[in-house]
């Protein structure tokens, strides 16, 4: 496969995209790198779908259930005042981000981010409006709290949890994740991943949870979880747990900021793993116009 056509897209609109992978039918059909050489970087959001894998593991391992209550894993951090909401919700509802969080509190780039050291705690002062499962909201601590849930059923940060358990198995070793300033995994962002080590993750996906014949997550799991679980608001499209639902239902993706993209094709036999430095808006429509209607 050819991308030239994808190639001039970016030059006319002045994309600034960093890697590209196109797997098709177990091999690699087109690759496009514009540094010369692969290097780590922020993965951003895509890291959540990594986070979805991790709680799909532990529910296997009998650790978390869909509907195991937040309130319930952390009755120490649960505020005398709090309402029913807040003590009704679920790793459901948290990887659907349907909490009922009244605002997303705050994202990587936001001052507060910068100034507030008890993530958890800020999470729980929070305001809970809306009863969970009724309203979906993207908030980061949604999934941080999900890490938070597995760190403390197993006394193991996030990434140390699942270095044997997902990374390892899928060709990913000493995985990067940052922390917040309490020590626990970030979870929502900040995992620093190479291209290569994007495809690997989405040919495990592609094969409903096996890689080079290992059952790395149960297949049920992540058929629900990249199927849509919550309608969005404006949108055709919906969520998962985790996943965004791709146009026309056309497969799902791992989506982060500036243009990180982990695009599953099941019907296409294919996966395209997009790294960029650039608006993910601008980015998505050039790949799925240019590469993926190409498959």
């Amino acid at each position: 496969m050819e991308l030239q056509h994808f190639k001039q897209r970016i030059a006319r609109d002045g994309l600034c995209v960093t890697y590209v992978n196109v797997d098709q039918g177990g091999k690699r059909v087109a690759a496009y790198d514009r540094l010369g050489g692969q290097t780590r970087l922020n993965t951003w959001s895509v890291a959540k779908s990594f986070v979805s894998v991790g709680v799909g593991i532990a529910m296997a391992e009998g650790l978390l259930r869909p509907d195991t209550r937040l309130c319930d894993v952390f009755p120490e951090r649960v505020p005398q005042n709090a309402g029913e909401n807040l003590l009704s919700v679920t790793v459901r509802d948290m990887l659907t981000m349907t909490t009922g969080l009244e605002t997303p509190l705050f994202f990587t780039d936001d001052p507060a981010r910068l100034k507030i050291t008890d993530w958890i705690g800020h999470f729980f002062a929070a305001s809970f409006p809306y009863p969970p499962g009724a309203r979906f909201l993207y908030s980061n601590f949604n999934t941080y709290m999900l890490s938070c849930m597995i760190e403390k059923k197993t006394g193991m940060r996030l990434v140390d949890y699942l270095r044997p358990r997902l990374f390892e198995k899928i060709d990913i070793y000493c995985p990067e994740w940052m922390c917040d300033p309490m020590g626990h995994q970030t979870a929502a962002n900040g995992l620093y991943l190479t291209i290569d080590e994007y495809s690997k993750f989405g040919r495990m996906l592609l094969g409903r949870g096996v890689y080079n014949g290992v059952r790395v997550v149960d297949e049920a799991y992540l058929d629900a979880a990249t199927r849509v679980q919550t309608t969005l608001p404006g949108s055709k499209d919906g969520y998962g747990y985790q996943f965004w639902i791709n146009p026309g239902r056309e497969g799902y993706r791992a989506d982060g900021k500036y243009g990180q993209f982990i695009i599953v094709l099941p019907e296409k036999d294919a996966v395209v793993s997009v790294m960029s430095l650039e608006g993910r808006k601008n980015v998505f429509p050039a790949v799925w116009e240019e590469i993926v209607s190409q498959l």
